[in-house]
């Protein structure tokens, strides 16, 4: 039998249900979870989000590892273990290495090494989502470092966001000192290693123009893994370390090459080509977030209330001197 329609029925002297305006009827209750999903993914991208994750994630992995291998030898083998697949990527797709960068080359080597030194150590004291904080001031020693040379020229805006950094990041240096002095020094280390990815950032810059990106990266990364090998190997020496490292200690040193050292670069590196800077950069401020997380879901880690205000003056800061949107005049 044909069920009759509400049109058919009102013929029969049936009362009509009217037709349901498009413009002006709610959706569907069953439609709503898709619709949300829908406006969620336009602006929820999933590749530097991703990125973020995995670069959180490094924190805690690193700060695991230390537990059981010393500070310059987990340098060292990170370096060492990204720089094998660093040139896996990019030898089917080489350039040749002009002479006129082997001093720019050896300049961002050396800028790496130390970098990757302070990072690790400043998390064998330090905790993970303190030492996250404190990385993330890079951009406001870049804004304070390219005003000091006069290369830029920082509006109120700018000056605003070095001012509420620094705030933010004595509040979290300040939290630490009532834990002990150690816990504070790690954190100066940290604030020191920030300042050593600037270095590192400004070093290579114009080198990853003339070889790209991955050759750029793998070539100054196997040259800090160079320059740390004898110093990991005279700090390793007096004892066999590494018989008595657990395999999730091992897992942490991995994690930190492979995951946090390639694969979040191989995905910023696509994002920041598919949406542009300006998109991609805004989910770097998840990173510290992104690290506290996993740090206290993984290790069990906390902030002080005297370090999470802090936490969230340095990431207004670091967003108001970084901002690509605010004008800059160039001298």
């Amino acid at each position: 039998m044909v069920r009759a329609s509400p049109m058919s029925s009102h013929k029969r002297g049936m009362p009509a249900f009217p037709e349901p305006d498009p413009t002006t009827s709610p959706p569907c209750p069953f439609l709503l979870p898709e619709i949300h999903l829908r406006a969620l993914t336009r602006w929820i991208h999933g590749e530097p989000l991703l990125a973020v994750v995995l670069w959180g994630g490094v924190y805690p992995a690193a700060r695991f590892g230390v537990r059981y291998i010393p500070v310059l030898s987990f340098a060292f083998l990170r370096l060492l273990l990204a720089a094998a697949f660093l040139v896996a990527l990019w030898v089917p797709r080489r350039r040749s290495v002009p002479r006129r960068l082997f001093g720019l080359l050896l300049n961002a080597g050396v800028a790496q090494g130390v970098f990757q030194f302070l990072a690790i150590a400043s998390l064998h004291w330090t905790t993970a989502g303190e030492a996250a904080i404190l990385f993330a001031v890079s951009p406001i020693l870049t804004a304070g470092w390219v005003a000091l040379r006069g290369r830029e020229h920082l509006d109120a805006r700018r000056w605003g966001g070095l001012l509420t950094g620094l705030v933010g990041v004595g509040l979290v240096v300040q939290g630490a000192r009532g834990v002990d002095w150690s816990h504070a020094f790690g954190d100066l280390l940290a604030l020191c290693a920030a300042g050593g990815w600037v270095w590192f950032s400004l070093a290579i810059s114009p080198i990853v123009g003339s070889l790209g990106m991955w050759q750029a990266t793998g070539w100054v990364v196997g040259i800090a893994a160079l320059l740390l090998a004898p110093l990991a190997f005279l700090e390793g020496a007096p004892e066999a370390w590494w018989g008595s490292v657990p395999w999730a200690g091992w897992g942490g040193l991995v994690y930190a090459a492979a995951a946090g050292g390639v694969v979040a670069n191989a995905l910023w590196g696509q994002s920041m080509h598919k949406l542009g800077a300006r998109q991609t950069m805004v989910y770097g401020y998840l990173e510290p977030v992104s690290a506290i997380v996993i740090a206290a879901i993984i290790l069990g880690e906390s902030l002080r209330a005297i370090q999470a205000v802090g936490a969230l003056f340095t990431l207004i800061g670091v967003w108001l001197a970084s901002d690509s949107g605010v004008a800059s005049r160039k001298r």
